[in-house]
């Protein structure tokens, strides 16, 4: 969870945590992609429910072993999520990789901006997997010693194991990897695996104009309400050596931030005010958009909509 939490702040991708028991309809009808982060104790329950999200266009990211166990620990023969994700388990859990990697073997939006290479990072442990009817577009690379430098170089120069699958199920899409590509971002920081998550999820997501983008520099986290009084957008800047790995240690102020953001249907929104900086923001309003330039935030900013 917590290196997905990372691609998503990376990525800019404002997201919601939900809990386990919380995904019926009326939650999850709001999101248009769910990410199960190596969900791997899912009941009967929470399965048909995650099944009715995606029958619902719903689309699915999922990794690793998501739903491989029941709510007890007792592990099923297969993930019980297997024909959603269109994979079978082919085998036991291959054990940790030092040395790690996925060949890229066509084309797909997700690899946006990994010409000019062939392999990518992989994830430090893996389910092995066939894949039913989708295309390879990510292989694995099997494992190889890290060292000495003589002995480092793959012994198979491809193979067909999969190393992801990524499909359309009816109005969904579905991206699922075999191994533990979350956690060995948040272990490694790899560059790599956070665009390529940030990369999966904007394909999930779909050709819908986002809630927010927010352009500027800084690492910042947003997230948007909408009350009865108007709507806030919360912006926390994380710009910090530290920021992932302790206590903020010192604050750098961001530059302003370029924001466009949709307004909800039935919703009408006349000025904008940054309630930290304690001053009026000005708004061009375009259709259901809103386009305005925050101050520089410090730490936490709130731009108040009404």
């Amino acid at each position: 969870m917590q290196g997905i939490h990372y691609a998503l702040l990376e990525a800019r991708i404002l997201a919601d945590f939900v809990a386990e028991d919380d995904l019926g309809e009326e939650t999850l009808r709001k999101y248009r992609v769910l990410i199960l982060p190596n969900a791997a104790y899912l009941s009967n329950g929470h399965v048909q429910r995650i099944r009715e999200y995606a029958s619902r266009g719903g689309s699915i990211l999922a990794t690793f072993e998501t739903s491989r166990y029941d709510e007890w620990g007792d592990r099923r023969d297969d993930l019980a999520l297997a024909d959603l994700f269109g994979v079978a388990v082919a085998g036991e859990m291959a054990p940790p990789a030092d040395n790690s990697y996925m060949r890229i073997e066509q084309p797909h939006p997700v690899l946006d901006g990994f010409s000019g290479t062939s392999l990518l990072p992989g994830a430090a442990e893996r389910v092995p997997i066939r894949a039913a009817g989708a295309a390879t577009a990510l292989s694995v690379v099997p494992s190889y010693p890290a060292f000495p430098p003589e002995m480092v170089f793959p012994r198979e120069p491809r193979t067909s194991a999969p190393a992801a699958v990524f499909r359309q199920h009816g109005g969904a899409r579905i991206a699922y990897f075999a191994g533990d590509v979350d956690r060995t971002f948040w272990r490694s920081t790899n560059t790599d695996l956070g665009r390529l998550m940030g990369n999966v999820v904007r394909w999930l997501r779909g050709d819908r104009p986002p809630l927010a983008t927010i352009e500027g520099d800084g690492v910042i986290e947003a997230f948007a309400w909408e009350t009865e009084p108007g709507m806030a957008l919360h912006l926390l800047n994380y710009t910090n050596p530290n920021m992932m790995r302790g206590s903020v240690r010192q604050c750098y102020p961001t530059s302003p931030l370029r924001v466009d953001l949709s307004v909800p249907t039935g919703r009408t929104v006349r000025r904008a005010r940054a309630l930290r900086a304690e001053r009026e923001v000005t708004l061009t309003i375009e259709g259901d958009r809103l386009r305005f330039e925050t101050p520089p935030v410090t730490d936490y900013e709130v731009i108040a909509l009404v």
